[in-house]
């Protein structure tokens, strides 16, 4: 079902070309999973430190803020506020995006498209000053003074680098370990997963939605499988003054509110901002995009968001 929309519209020149494409990207995903499962113990340490870190607050000015503050397992790793403000009371400016796979995207940001490391961009929270958020810029020794007094943290640097001559405890190190434990956080387990591996269709009240999602609406122009998203930047109403990327809609259901400043309270109101002078997306009527909202529904990964895996750990880093 989904071959045959994704050849008559988002015109790839053959079916065969895109049951081969869909195949290749699938069985890269499903490798990526595979190799999460059978890691060698160095990267496995790496990941579970990168994990201690991202939950906690240490990182933050007052020890008040972690990654995790902002991007809550519950809600696909976003949160449900249009912004989060910093920790001493800024105004954040763009809503916080989902971390789902957030490792296979080539930049990590809505607008800036020149941040391709993923370590680079744990940075841009910690440090960062427009807005100030976790408020640590020209404090990133007091970061690592911190991390370094700590007996248990000592253990896990040893432990995730252990060819690494000293100091193993440093901003590149504590950077690269986010970004492992961040890479590591996949989520390709939801219904429209289960039906395209079975080959069985989806429930009837979503395959409407389906239709029209792959069909007529032309969201899968932007938002391709298997991420939902084509990772380009875009502008999809008059009023952006600067390009979008292109948001991934996997679990699209728990990460509300919506667009780039969290400006759409519901997925319908995000569909509506599309202007259809500024995309290729069409007018629709009410019940069309109610029935596109029913599909995306089916992205929504359950046993994701309850994975403790990617969980805070059931003790701080202190012993």
């Amino acid at each position: 079902m989904m071959n045959k929309y994704f050849n008559k519209y988002i015109k790839l020149t053959s079916a065969i070309s895109l049951c081969l494409g869909i195949a290749s990207l699938s069985v890269s995903y499903a490798a990526e999973r595979t190799n999460q499962t059978h890691l060698d113990p160095v990267s496995a340490a790496q990941i579970e430190l990168g994990r201690y870190l991202f939950y906690d607050a240490d990182l933050s000015k007052d020890g008040s803020m972690a990654c995790a503050s902002c991007h809550k397992q519950r809600h696909a790793f976003a949160e449900d506020n249009k912004t989060h403000p910093g920790f001493n009371g800024d105004h954040g400016i763009y809503n916080v995006p989902s971390l789902a796979n957030v490792g296979m995207l080539k930049t990590y940001s809505w607008t800036n498209q020149h941040i391709t490391d993923l370590a680079k961009h744990a940075l841009v929270p910690i440090t960062g000053t427009v807005p100030v958020e976790m408020g640590m810029h020209g404090q990133e020794k007091v970061i690592e003074q911190r991390i370094a007094s700590n007996a248990c943290y000592q253990r896990l640097f040893a432990k995730a680098y252990p060819d690494l001559k000293a100091p193993k405890i440093t901003m590149t190190t504590i950077t690269q370990a986010i970004a492992r434990f961040e890479g590591s956080i996949k989520s390709f387990d939801s219904i429209w997963d289960k039906s395209q591996k079975t080959k069985q269709p989806l429930p009837s009240e979503m395959q409407e939605g389906e239709k029209l999602f792959f069909g007529k609406g032309h969201c899968a122009s932007c938002h391709l499988p298997p991420l939902f998203t084509d990772q380009k930047f875009y502008r999809i109403y008059d009023q952006i003054t600067q390009d979008i990327r292109t948001p991934p809609l996997r679990n699209v259901e728990l990460t509300a509110p919506y667009l780039h400043d969290g400006r759409a309270a519901t997925i319908e109101e995000a569909i509506y901002a599309h202007d259809s002078k500024n995309t290729s997306v069409p007018v629709m009527d009410k019940q069309e995009i109610t029935a596109i909202t029913i599909f995306l529904k089916s992205l929504t990964d359950y046993t994701f968001i309850n994975n403790p895996a990617y969980a805070m750990p059931k003790e701080d880093c202190i012993k």
